[in-house]
């Protein structure tokens, strides 16, 4: 059992170390202290809850929400974080398919 734990850190060393995870923290350490990104994010959040709480369509605020995701889209270290975090994600589900398979031949 001790050589399974061992193996597990060192695969998610192996993917701390990857080009993947570098740049996905690269980006989201970059988000992290644009304050003008986490403003237009804040706000995107709250108009999101109010359009939910309101009964009907809000045609002016779905108006504003598409002006802060413009604006958001705007920004190529946003854009990049999106990539950087697509591309984890796209890592991370290869290796849970993986291990998936490989129970699942064990059981079978």
């Amino acid at each position: 059992m001790n050589n399974v734990l061992k193996d597990i850190e060192e695969l998610k060393q192996d993917i701390i170390n990857s080009k993947e995870y570098k740049e996905y923290k690269k980006y989201n350490d970059i988000l992290e202290n644009n304050k003008e990104i986490k403003s237009i994010i804040k706000d995107i959040v709250s108009k999101q809850k109010e359009l939910v709480s309101k009964l009907n369509n809000d045609k002016d605020l779905e108006k504003e929400l598409d002006n802060l995701y413009e604006r958001l889209n705007s920004y190529e270290d946003y854009n990049k974080y999106i990539e950087a975090s697509q591309n984890l994600n796209i890592l991370i589900s290869e290796v849970q398919n993986t291990f998936e398979k490989y129970f699942n031949s064990l059981i079978s």
